[in-house]
């Protein structure tokens, strides 16, 4: 076979070229499917459009003859004898029986009933509602600006549409003002019309609707009635716009493009069969050359990517094409370097990591003299001062606790860890008192869990020395351990001063560069920045202190640890 091919001429990139035959006739067929696709749909399209526009320019005539229906309807009304005759009335401060005002009211239900589009005609004069007999004035049943449209002289008198009704969204409004002709054509009052949800829907034909057109009613791209919901996304649809004369609305026609598609698909499916048929057997004709050419790299890319899951291993093939051989062996020569540099940067990063881990710890341990301790201990024992012997035996443990190395690797259970909180704490309340208060919020089953010693402590001496000594009054602190989903989460919170946001933003950038600068001590404990670099060291770049703090509320600072990792290290301890 290899004796073949290179007779062949396929052993080199010149023979290898025959391959572009199958990419040549994929790329001509699908250009030309692709633009008699296109030109197809464009030439659709464009008719359907032009059926769109026609369909909403009859829809948009309908609705704008259903509105001057309106118009002509309620303009008789407000010219009515005896409507004009009560407003005047009104208007000269005599208000309107309760028998006048059921008698409009029976002139206001006849009006309706000629029409199919108005739900109810309600009537305002200018201090209260005429009818329907609620205390109400037309300021509270409708905006303010439509009001001042109804209002002004170049519309005194005119139908205004108001847009959907505030009470009952599902019906329509529109305000017309009644002008007394009897006091020089003075404002008597409002009429307020409520149009019926079927109003666009009286405007559209069955036909319109046999063809799955939709119709919607936009103010400001608001819908205000539509004939129907929509199926799918905006996007599915082919739309027309009209805009309704008189009004600020817009008469939106809208048609499914599968609809408006439909003559072109068969031609498509046709086309894409024809595609299909010619693409299976061009990759016949080539499958043989296809496989002399692509089997030596996908046997390279085998070997490269067996590689993922562990160190890269050569590979000892002998390919008869000249490229790919050049190739596998220039990976070979990679692959014995990246060995060599694997090696070598393990090591040095292995010895980097042991060394700052062991610097950190040495900065964190206090160092202190026990044997002192121990005789004032006793000292103290001998003149019968037990309480204050016991005060020393709980710093003599503060101080061991820092001092003692745990296993040799800095770990201690979370359990340790809140016994040396208590003990800290405990010796802060003998000048504290009653200004400090303590609260230890955790989940037994988290008590096991090892981290590195002291993580905790230091951050409540942080929270009482910075946030609680300089409030007079004293505070809160709270530690809180809980577990969420794999990490076990940490908060030391307190009710302290807290920071500004400069302040706190200045301590974040500190923080983010702490793994490029001195680990940094304060004399009071160790540093925030200490903890947050040890997190780092032990757990990787994306762990660390994350810090939440307002001004005269208090501080927030959280950890979280592992626990898949600490459950291994305390495996294999």
């Amino acid at each position: 076979m290899k004796q073949l091919g290179k007779r062949l001429g396929l052993d080199t990139t010149r023979g290898q070229i025959l391959i572009g035959f199958v990419a040549t006739m994929m790329l001509i067929l699908t250009v030309m499917f692709s633009f008699i696709y296109t030109f197809l749909s464009k030439e659709t399209k464009d008719s359907a459009m032009l059926y769109i526009e026609e369909i909403a320019e009859q829809a948009g005539g309908r609705l704008e003859s259903l509105m001057n229906e309106i118009n002509v309807l309620t303009l008789q009304m407000a010219m009515d004898e005896r409507m004009q005759s009560i407003l005047m009335s009104e208007y000269q401060g005599e208000l309107a029986t309760y028998e006048e005002r059921m008698k409009l009211r029976k002139l206001l239900l006849d009006m309706t009933a000629y029409s199919d589009t108005i739900e109810e005609i309600e009537l305002y004069s200018g201090q209260r509602a005429i009818y329907p007999l609620i205390d109400e004035t037309i300021q509270t049943r409708v905006n303010q600006h439509v009001i001042r449209e109804a209002d002004r002289i170049d519309q005194a008198g005119a139908l205004i549409w108001a847009g959907k009704d505030r009470e009952q969204e599902q019906f329509l409004l529109a305000v017309r003002q009644i002008k007394l002709e009897k006091l020089n054509y003075a404002n008597g009052g409002y009429l307020v019309i409520k149009v019926k949800p079927s109003f666009i829907q009286l405007a559209t034909s069955n036909r319109e609707q046999d063809q799955g057109a939709v119709m919607r009613l936009l103010q400001q791209d608001e819908v205000l009635q539509s004939t129907g919901e929509l199926e799918g996304k905006l996007s599915e649809y082919y739309s027309f716009e009209r805009s309704i004369k008189g009004t600020s609305w817009v008469l939106q026609m809208m048609v499914q493009k599968k609809l408006v598609l439909s003559d072109v698909y068969w031609l498509r499916n046709l086309l894409l069969l024809l595609l299909l048929i010619s693409i299976g057997l061009v990759a016949i004709m080539s499958y043989y050359l296809a496989h002399v050419i692509s089997s030596p790299v996908k046997s390279l890319i085998r070997v490269m990517q067996g590689s993922k899951h562990g160190a890269p291993r050569d590979n000892p093939i002998d390919y008869y094409n000249k490229e790919v051989n050049q190739l596998n062996i220039t990976y070979n020569q990679m692959v014995k370097q990246i060995d060599y540099l694997i090696k070598s940067v393990y090591e040095k990063e292995l010895l980097k990591s042991r060394s700052e881990i062991r610097a950190l710890h040495s900065q964190i341990n206090p160092h202190f003299l026990f044997n002192t301790l121990d005789a004032i201990y006793w000292d103290h024992i001998e003149k019968g001062e037990k309480e204050l012997a016991h005060i020393v035996v709980q710093l003599a443990d503060l101080f061991r606790y820092s001092i003692q190395q745990h296993h040799g690797d800095g770990f201690v259970s979370i359990k340790q860890e809140l016994e040396q909180v208590e003990r800290y704490t405990n010796l802060m309340k003998l000048r504290w008192q009653e200004r400090l208060t303590m609260h230890i919020d955790r989940e037994e089953e988290l008590l096991t869990v090892k981290i590195p010693k002291l993580l905790i402590q230091p951050l409540v001496e942080n929270a009482i020395v910075h946030g609680i000594e300089p409030m007079p009054d004293g505070g809160v602190v709270r530690v809180h351990l809980y577990r969420h989903r794999d990490r076990c989460v940490i908060q030391v919170k307190d009710n302290g001063i807290g920071m500004t946001a400069k302040q706190l933003e200045m301590l974040r950038q500190k923080l983010q560069q702490s793994n490029e600068v001195t680990v940094q001590h304060s004399n009071r404990g160790i540093g925030l920045y200490t903890i947050h670099r040890l997190l780092k060291l032990h757990y990787g770049e994306s762990f660390g202190l994350h810090i939440e703090s307002k001004e005269q509320i208090g501080t927030s600072i959280t950890l979280e640890i592992p626990l898949t990792l600490s459950t291994t290290q305390e495996a294999a301890r």
